[in-house]
């Protein structure tokens, strides 16, 4: 019989640094012996995060094609097949940056059809304070209409890049956050220096309050024109070469930043991921006029390739175009191959199951 499994949820808008915090946080627990499974979600397959959560040596199942909530099925099944594989300890599920009402697709049906093998834990939504400032003053926009759902419905809202702020301006925040939303678990923690990581976790673990303890009203012609904004991208190249990673990496990224800055685009994320026989290298690109980040991953692969991610408010076929000629610009030194590319606008939002009312388990 297929033990009990403890599921976390982490959503959160595109940029939150939900794969970084999974990343951070199945380290930990594999440090502790743990078995940690994983679980990413796209529109399309080719993710960054996949191949970047791999590199804990984690068992990373992928739900592509939709998000969660329109393919529970695929989502149930990928969590079956990490309990029955790798008899997972804990499993944690990434949905889409864009998705949300989750609450009534995705945690009030697991809660029916699943109570008996998996131990739901509250829903966590990731807050970029960049994001989360300006929605708290007016989300009529239909792309910050999202964001603030996503908050609306969490169970816990938990603010991301804590070391950007003044510990006044932190809890100026943090006071707002909990008055709008009505909700006093507004955690904090900064991913990159690791404060806060560790504190979140245990509370999650460990706390008795009830799971998917919101529904929200949704207007989903408002949601579809959000998510439409955005033009997706996932694109995969072989490289012909290993060499000058770094200096390849850090220009790739410094020239798309500068030209979806020239243009004013706003950028969900740009994803980025160089990986070589020896060493690996990600980055990402979030917002506007931001600088982009990289970092260097111990991690080693047959192959030499690069894997592109971009959300980017811009037709597709646009962003296409430049993501091929900035590829070519950069990689044509050393030789590469396109494998994959494929660019689309989410199509509208269709969830396997939506509840209305709260599933009560005690």
């Amino acid at each position: 019989m297929v033990k009990k499994t403890d599921l976390i949820l982490v959503g959160g808008f595109l940029g939150a640094g939900k794969t970084s915090l999974l990343w951070e946080m199945a380290k930990r627990l594999n440090e502790q012996n743990k078995k940690v499974g994983l679980i990413t979600n796209d529109q399309a397959s080719e993710l960054v995060d996949t191949s970047f959560l791999e590199t804990n040596n984690d068992i990373v199942e992928e739900v592509s094609g939709s998000c969660f909530c329109c393919n529970f099925n695929g989502f149930a099944d990928a969590i079956r097949y990490l309990q029955e594989t790798n008899n997972s300890d804990i499993i944690f599920a990434e949905p889409v940056g864009s998705c949300t009402d989750l609450s009534a697709t995705i945690m009030q049906p697991l809660k029916e059809k699943y109570n008996e093998t998996l131990n739901l834990k509250q829903l966590t939504v990731l807050a970029d304070p960049n994001r989360l400032k300006p929605v708290l003053i007016d989300h009529t926009n239909p792309g910050d209409y999202i964001i603030y759902k996503q908050f609306e419905e969490a169970d816990v809202i938990l603010i991301n890049k804590i070391e950007l702020l003044s510990d006044d301006e932190l809890k100026d925040l943090v006071d707002k956050t909990k008055k709008e939303f009505n909700n006093e678990n507004v955690l904090t923690l900064s991913v990159k220096t690791g404060e806060g990581i560790q504190e979140w976790f245990n509370y999650i673990l460990n706390s008795e309050k009830e799971v998917g303890r919101k529904i929200v009203e949704v207007d989903y012609d408002t949601y579809a024109d959000g998510e439409a904004l955005f033009g997706w991208l996932n694109g995969t190249y072989s490289l012909e070469k290993e060499e000058s990673f770094e200096n390849l990496a850090t220009t790739f990224l410094t020239n798309l930043g500068e030209r979806f800055d020239g243009e004013n685009l706003n950028v969900g994320h740009v994803k980025f991921l160089l990986q070589g026989k020896e060493k690996g290298i990600i980055g990402n690109i979030v917002g506007k006029k931001e600088t982009a980040t990289l970092r260097k991953l111990d991690s080693k692969s047959e192959n030499i390739f690069l894997t592109v991610n971009a959300r980017v408010e811009i037709h597709p076929d646009k962003l296409k175009e430049i993501i091929k000629e900035e590829v070519e610009r950069v990689f044509g030194v050393i030789g590469y191959k396109q494998d994959k590319l494929n660019a689309l606008i989410p199509g509208r939002p269709n969830p396997t199951f939506r509840y209305r009312e709260i599933v009560k388990l005690y």
